[in-house]
């Protein structure tokens, strides 16, 4: 039979809650050989100690020896969370914990909460969970925590053994193991309000219905505060500077920054008619298409940027940035572009919804496109005729159009360009296209209906499937009245975040400016949509 059961502690040198401990060794004595799991990333010791105590096992003991002194008059926590577990079937002891106090008694308030992820709402594990006796904000940059404690699977955390006081919480996932908020990348979570521990003492009532005269009514010690709800995040402090510039065509050149943009950026020059400006959604990217060949023979290229870069203290500032394009690759004279290519955003024949976003991207500019130079056909059998969708220029890239129309259900498409019918910008003609696609029929979609309530806001409201992937959004209060059709399908989740500055799109906090990130709610059940068939779907947001 498989021993399932964890390692029984038998007794304690010094004894657990020893008062006027001046040891400096501890010996845990179980009733079978024992191991140690991961004990340096699970043991805590609260308050922390400049030099961590030294653990090792010895047979069916687990010997605790301090390298530093402690402090008089305080009570210490020893945490070791699932790391003692049996030699043979690795049993551990959950949430195992030994504590003393230097002085004449023991601290026994309590806290306890969860750590949750701001953005997917998951318990965070393994993050520290710290207490400060001082209040300032500058606290978990410059000094260790009074108290500490770790989140386990769950994200819950317990921080015993606490005197009476006014503490400022904070939580980290520290980076590099020394208890301070001081790399940009380390996970934190916070709360301005300040924590009190105390004590609430309610009566256990006994059951009226029972005629038992024996019953006596005795009283539930709770320990406060026991619900603190944490939200985890990183800030974003990644500076925005221009990563790379090249120039893989004499017409051509490509500034890429480390990261998404802030905000717009410019080209500062004299006459803006010379070239024009392709950008991507997140803003990482600019190109820039000299138009004139006396500007793109020359040998080099010079532009100044202008884009915004965040400081120190998070402020937006605008900045200006000159970039220099060389005449060469690698040592190698570059060419200028030599021909156009049209392409769509869907394959060949492939079976799309009918409300799919149709765009034909050219490899170079084209500015003077309409609808007579391609041609869009519909046919519901094997006869094509002409239709007149409505070509729409990107407002981001000069290379792009979107083809606007009403396309039917269940309808075969066909576009075309003919040889020597368009040309861009460099008076090149483009190569001729064809492209089929198909709809889906009419009783292969979804339709979901939203009636949303509850706390008001100002949400933006998203479906996304299982990945995450934004499938459409809208912004509104409570209560909200949203139906969406023609939806593929499958598996969904429906969330909503707070837009507090009115962006559209979710922001994390930053700490020193008290910012917490922007509340997300999850509706808790997965949104399963099949064919021909509508859902309605009713949500209360609660905090």
């Amino acid at each position: 039979i498989k021993d399932e059961k964890p390692p029984i502690l038998i007794s304690c040198e010094p004894k657990n809650k020893s008062l006027n401990f001046n040891e400096k060794k501890i010996s845990l004595n179980f009733n079978e050989f024992l191991q140690l799991k991961s004990i340096q990333q699970k043991f805590v010791i609260s308050p922390p100690v400049a030099e961590k105590p030294n653990i090792m096992i010895k047979g069916k003991s687990v010997i605790i020896s301090f390298k530093d002194s402690l402090s008089p008059n305080t009570t210490y926590n020893l945490n070791f969370s699932d790391a003692i577990a049996d030699l043979n079937e690795g049993n551990s002891i959950n949430d195992f914990h030994y504590c003393f106090s230097t002085g004449s008694y023991i601290d026994s308030l309590k806290i306890s909460g969860i750590i949750l992820n701001a953005l997917t709402q998951k318990p965070e594990k393994g993050m520290l969970v710290m207490l400060y006796n001082d209040t300032l904000d500058s606290v978990p940059i410059k000094n260790i925590p009074f108290y500490i404690g770790k989140t386990n699977e769950n994200g819950n955390f317990n921080i015993e053994n606490i005197r009476s006081g006014r503490y400022k919480i904070f939580s980290l996932q520290d980076g590099n193991s020394n208890m301070l908020f001081d790399l940009p990348t380390e996970t934190i979570a916070y709360s301005d309000i300040i924590i009190v521990p105390f004590v609430k003492i309610e009566p256990i009532i006994p059951d009226s219905t029972k005629n038992d005269t024996n019953v006596v009514a005795s009283e539930k010690i709770i320990y406060k505060p026991d619900s603190i709800i944490l939200y985890a995040f990183e800030e974003d402090r990644t500076k925005q500077f221009v990563k790379k510039v090249s120039r893989p065509f004499k017409n051509k050149c490509i500034v890429q920054f480390n990261r998404k943009g802030f905000g717009d950026f410019f080209i500062i020059e004299k006459n803006t008619n010379n070239f024009l400006i392709e950008k991507n959604k997140s803003l990482d990217s600019l190109t820039i298409w000299i138009k004139d060949s006396i500007d793109y023979l020359k040998d080099t290229l010079r532009f100044k940027i202008s884009y915004y870069k965040k400081d120190s203290l998070n402020k937006l500032n605008k900045v200006e940035e000159s970039c220099v394009f060389p005449n060469n690759n690698s040592g190698k004279n570059i060419s200028q572009i030599n021909k156009l290519v049209a392409t769509t955003n869907f394959n060949n024949k492939q079976l799309l919804n009918s409300n799919t976003d149709i765009k034909i991207r050219f490899s170079n500019p084209v500015t003077n496109l309409t609808a007579a130079d391609i041609i869009i056909e519909e046919s519901k059998d094997s006869l094509y005729h002409i239709i007149k969708p409505n070509l729409i220029a990107d407002s981001l890239s000069p290379c792009v159009y979107h083809v606007s129309y009403n396309w039917k259900n269940e309808m075969n498409y066909r576009i075309k360009i003919e040889k020597n019918k368009l040309h861009d910008i460099y008076n090149l003609i483009c190569d001729s296209l064809v492209k089929y696609f198909k709809t889906q029929s009419l009783d292969y979609y979804s339709s979901a209906s939203f009636s949303i309530n509850g706390i008001n806001n100002n949400y933006v409201y998203q479906l996304v499937d299982l990945k995450g992937n934004v499938i459409t959004e809208w912004n509104g209060n409570t209560p909200n009245q949203k139906k969406i059709e023609f939806l593929n399908p499958g598996k969904y989740r429906l969330k909503a975040f707070v837009d507090k500055n009115n962006n559209n799109i979710w922001d994390t906090g930053f700490y020193i400016e008290h910012k917490q990130p922007e509340k997300i709610y999850y509706y808790p059940e997965e949104i399963n949509l099949r064919s021909n068939w509508e859902i309605e779907v009713k949500w209360e947001i609660k905090e």
